[in-house]
């Protein structure tokens, strides 16, 4: 990007408006998350693991391929938030407890199930 595509985004300072607008968007998000979510994982790892061993994961209905897409945006954030918070704490990965998913001899954190579910429900969406 260039200086003058630059000044052409046409910047502006972030107003009380745009906190609304974001506010709006992280409860849409929350409520995404909180419904598909735990319709897709389940309550517990073994829930996890069960989905992970199918040839594709089971699809709650009622929902696309936009929300899976938002859910897996949702996850990459929160990955991201919890590495930043370990490297600030000066903590070393993995140092906060997850368990473990095991399916034949992979291991997945619970994190990297979810991930993994819902990137195996995007593909399966995107080739029906």
């Amino acid at each position: 990007m260039d200086e003058e595509e630059l000044d052409a985004l046409n910047w502006r300072p972030f107003g009380t408006k745009d906190a609304m607008r974001l506010d709006a968007q992280n409860r849409e998000n929350t409520g995404l998350v909180m419904t598909l979510g735990v319709a897709l994982w389940g309550k517990t790892p073994a829930d996890l693991q069960r989905q992970l061993m199918t040839p594709h994961p089971e699809i709650p209905p009622g929902f696309g391929l936009a929300d899976f897409q938002r859910l897996l945006q949702w996850i990459a954030r929160v990955s991201s938030a919890v590495l930043m918070y370990q490297r600030l704490r000066g903590l070393p990965a993995g140092v906060l407890p997850q368990e473990t998913v095991f399916v034949g001899t992979e291991g997945f954190t619970e994190w990297d199930a979810r991930r993994e579910i819902v990137r195996r429900v995007i593909d399966h969406l995107e080739k029906s």
